[in-house]
Order: structure tokens, then C-alpha cells, then sequence
């Protein structure tokens, strides 16, 4: 263990959630950012002043709230585009999720590009999504959907992958990062992907906080991810689409914001990014995912990566030296995440005692029921990581976990 790759302890005290005694007597230990990022005080901060000091609708108006309100929420699309290295700002769509970003991009672009009997390639690992969107094309409009395989270590099976591939195929959507491994995408396959000029969408929704995206060198086509799980709000998510392709695609849904003209005859609409955002968008947590995202920058991306690899292979080879504990997945190619089992006790039942420890760890199927299925199980307890975690606190918890094993099994 490399001590010297750990951040300072002091993060800690950015996060004021992590001084809540849980049960009231157990100091927490928050192992479930996979699930959602805890907050900073400077994002927690920024959230209310926007509020009580700045708010306004954006883009309506020319008096004083209205002009800082917008200034705000442009500016936080300036943050992500540099976050993630986009071209142009333009190529920067705020969403209220993840998760609708994909849905938008299912179906704008299957009115745009696609047909009947077109074939859509997903992996057996995504989450449910990245299955539900193309599934509703598949239900209403018969696109047809084909499924990567996986090996044992949570890892796309590439050659299967390539194989998979026709004349009709016309999108490629992954996960970049799993949220049940942690194992991150091999970029061959975006080069398949690139190589035959069919797009890829990648859910970076595990990836964002904890790799360094770069979309422009992934050679990714989308890439979708949410804020409140990059340390920023809830309700906010962003959508990254080369200009080439939303240029072409229509419109999602319609409303104020997004309109050219309107008449009685018809409507103009409007270019993008304003295009694909209609009605009053997430504002102010736009703008806290732009403090966010400062947050992490003056951590540094790299001293992140760094930390929460080696606090991710410290947790797997605890774990993994227990007898008593399943591992899915492999050691190599992870990040922040490790999913595991305890034999002959359900994951809900791991979780409900690690509570009473003060470790909140998620338990259950982490919507990958098809996942779940493949490894033969019916869900797994998971642990993952963020920048506030430590050492201190994997040695807790596996001290809690004999302890769990001792009490259903006396």
C-alpha cells in the first residue's frame, strides 16, 4: 500500500454530513457513492446563495436576477465542456438525469437515422438505464438489440463484440465504467465502434467522478452522466453529443426555450444547445454541478484517480483474503467499486447489520437484474468509493463484516 497516494484526511471536513452519528452513536461511514456522491460545503453553500440571492428564470429576461441567474447556468456549461474536453459548448446538453439524457438520445436518434429491423449492440452488464430506452424502441418500433457478452472478470467480451456487428447496426451504448464491477471500457471498443462508423454512447455515470474523461479523445459520439453523483445536486445531468449529430437530430420535447418562431402554422427551432432544452431548465443545479466540479479540479483529477485506485485494491485484497466472502469480478481494471457476497447471508441482511455499524454500503440487484442473473445470483452487497473515504475505514468495516458472519451463523 502506497500511503502516498492517499488524499489529506482533511477532505473530510468538506463534507458535513460525515459528523452524523448514525443510530446515534456510530460515526458514519458512507461506503455507497456509486449510488450517490455526498455533498461538499461549497456546493451545499453556493446552492443556497444562488437561491437566496441570485434566482431568476434564465434566458427570459434583461433585468439584474435574471442576467445573473443565466450567467450562472451558461457558465456551468462552460465548466463541463472543459471538464470533459467537448469542442464546443454547444455539444453540452443539461438534463434533469442520466438517465433522460439516454432516453433522449434513443429516441431522437432513431427518428433520425434508424428503422425497423436496425439493430441497437448493448453488454449484459448495463444498467437497467441503458437497457429501458432501447427497449421501448425495440417494443414500439421493432429495432432490434443484441448483447455483448461478458468474461468472469467483468470485462466486455471484445470478440464476441466485434462479431455482433451487421450492415444494419447503427448505435453502440456502454457503460464506461460498471456499476456493479467497477471495471472500466476497454477503448478497442469504441476503435471497433469508430472503425465501422457506427456511434457509441457511453454512460460515464461511474466514470465521470473518478476517471479523466476526455470525450474527445475517447472518440466517444454521446456520453451521458449525472451531477449527483460527481459530488453535485440531485436533478441535474449532462448529456454530451458531437454537434454533427444533435445538429441532425430532432428535437426531444417542446416548449419555451427551445423555439426559433412560433405561429398558428408552425414552429422554428431553436440551435443548440437551446434546442434540446425546453421549459425552464434545472438551473441552479446546474450551477451546483459547476461548483462541483471546481471542487474536483482543485483536488486534482489525477491525486482522485490515484487515491481511490489504491483504496480500491486495499478493500479488494482484504476482502478477498476471507474465506467467507464471493468476489465478482477481477482485481485488475477496477475502479471505486467491489461487489461482493457473504456466503449463506443475503446482501440485505450484510447491509442492515453494517448499518447498525454505521456503514452504509448499497445492497440489492443495482438495477442490473439481467447482470444478476448471468452471475447467478439475486443481488450482491457493494462497496464504492469517494474522495472523503479511508483506509481507516475499509479496516472498520472489514472488523464489522467477521462480525456479521459471526451473528447468522451461530
Amino acid at each position: 500500500m502506497d500511503k502516498s497516494k492517499f488524499l489529506s484526511q482533511n477532505i473530510r471536513n468538506d463534507f458535513p454530513i460525515l459528523s452524523k452519528k448514525i443510530l446515534e452513536k456510530n460515526n458514519l461511514v458512507y461506503f455507497d457513492t456509486a449510488a450517490s456522491s455526498q455533498k461538499p460545503n461549497t456546493v451545499i453553500n453556493e446552492t443556497n446563495d444562488f437561491y437566496q440571492n441570485h434566482y431568476s428564470n434564465v434566458s427570459r429576461g434583461v433585468h439584474t436576477l435574471s442576467v445573473e441567474s443565466t450567467f450562472r447556468y451558461e457558465d456551468a456549461r462552460k465548466k463541463v465542456q472543459k471538464f470533459i474536453n467537448a469542442k464546443s459548448e454547444n455539444e453540452i446538453i443539461f438534463t434533469k438525469s442520466a438517465t433522460e439524457g439516454i432516453n433522449l438520445i434513443a429516441q431522437t436518434f432513431y427518428e433520425k437515422y434508424m428503422q425497423k429491423g436496425d439493430e441497437v449492440i448493448l453488454s449484459l452488464m448495463e444498467h437497467h438505464s441503458n437497457l429501458i430506452p432501447w427497449f421501448f424502441l425495440r417494443d414500439k418500433y421493432g429495432v432490434v438489440i443484441k448483447f455483448a457478452k461478458i468474461n468472469q472478470y467483468g470485462e466486455i467480451d471484445y470478440n464476441h463484440f466485434e462479431s455482433l456487428f451487421t450492415d444494419k447496426t447503427k448505435i453502440v451504448s456502454l457503460t464506461h465504467l460498471s456499476n456493479v464491477f467497477g471495471t472500466e471500457l476497454d477503448r478497442k471498443a469504441i476503435k471497433i465502434c469508430n472503425d465501422k462508423k457506427v456511434p457509441i454512447l457511453l454512460d460515464g455515470c461511474q466514470s465521470a467522478a473518478h476517471l479523466k474523461i476526455d470525450v474527445q479523445q475517447l472518440e466517444c459520439d454521446f456520453f451521458v452522466f449525472s451531477g449527483h453523483k460527481t459530488y453535485g445536486p440531485a436533478g441535474i445531468g449532462v448529456l454530451y453529443g458531437v454537434e454533427e449529430l444533435l445538429s441532425e437530430m430532432p428535437p426531444y420535447q417542446g416548449g419555451g426555450g427551445m423555439i426559433g418562431e412560433v405561429s398558428l402554422e408552425g414552429a422554428s427551432y431553436a440551435d443548440l444547445p437551446a434546442k434540446y432544452e425546453a421549459g425552464t431548465p434545472p438551473l441552479v443545479e446546474a450551477h451546483g454541478l459547476g461548483v462541483a466540479i471546481d471542487y474536483m479540479n482543485n483536488i486534482g483529477i489525477e491525486k482522485i484517480i490515484a487515491h481511490e485506485t489504491e483504496l480500491t485494491k486495499y478493500a479488494f485484497n482484504k476482502l478477498n483474503e476471507l474465506d467467507f466472502v464471493e468476489m465478482h469480478g477481477g482485481e485488475n481494471n477496477r475502479n471505486s467499486i467491489i461487489s461482493f457476497n457473504l456466503k449463506n447471508v443475503h446482501s440485505h441482511e450484510v447491509s442492515s447489520y453494517l448499518d447498525v455499524e454505521g456503514i452504509a454500503i448499497r445492497a440489492g440487484h443495482h438495477c442490473c437484474q439481467p447482470l444478476m442473473k448471468h452471475l447467478g445470483v439475486n443481488s450482491t452487497a457493494r462497496l464504492s468509493f469517494g474522495v472523503y473515504n479511508t483506509v481507516d475505514e475499509v479496516d472498520k468495516f472489514i472488523e464489522a463484516l467477521h462480525k456479521c458472519r459471526e451473528f447468522f451463523n451461530k
